[in-house]
């Protein structure tokens, strides 16, 4: 049996209209969503260098240079890098240092963030923004350095990891 067209008319709008709010919702969630980022070169001393997600050739490391995931950084004997994050924390790579930018998401909206590194050798230390940490406490946000053999994950606003490829060592300052 057919329904009248004014019934089915209706049908039609009501369903149009869900329809409108739940792609408004998509989208709302998916900027709500931490999107990739990229850490800006905000000091390069000496011979630093890039390599680029998918490339073979490393390229020099220049002051405003951009890293983003999957992107390799190394220093050379006396070099040092200040990288600084979407969140506004700092990451400062000693000489003698390779890290793998392994995931840098950040949500500017709820300021979550899921940053992880993979420092393969040297020294890296880490002034992680205030503002996260108590994200990092309430487990919303992430701030991790991995290494061959350990795993070192922000608790306070100040961290260093330093590895030789076998053995790891931590520091972590708290907060009073």
């Amino acid at each position: 049996m057919r329904e009248p067209r004014r019934n089915q008319g209706l049908r039609g709008i009501v369903v149009g209209v869900i329809g409108a709010f739940m792609v408004l919702g998509l989208a709302a969630m998916a900027q709500a969503q931490q999107v990739p980022g990229n850490a800006e070169l905000k000091r390069v001393t000496g011979r630093a260098e890039i390599l680029r997600k998918g490339q073979t050739l490393w390229t020099p490391a220049v002051l405003g240079g951009r890293l983003a995931e999957g992107d390799d950084i190394r220093t050379f004997s006396g070099a040092s890098v200040e990288m600084e994050l979407p969140d506004g924390s700092t990451l400062f790579l000693a000489e003698n240092t390779r890290v793998l930018v392994t995931k840098l998401e950040f949500d500017p909206q709820t300021k979550s963030r899921l940053v992880l590194f993979h420092l393969a050798v040297g020294k890296v230390r880490a002034l992680v923004a205030q503002a996260a940490i108590t994200l990092v406490r309430a487990r919303q946000s992430n701030f991790a350095v991995s290494t061959p053999t350990a795993v070192a994950a922000a608790r306070g606003t100040r961290m260093w990891v330093f590895t030789d490829g076998r053995r790891t060592m931590v520091g972590n300052e708290l907060e009073p």
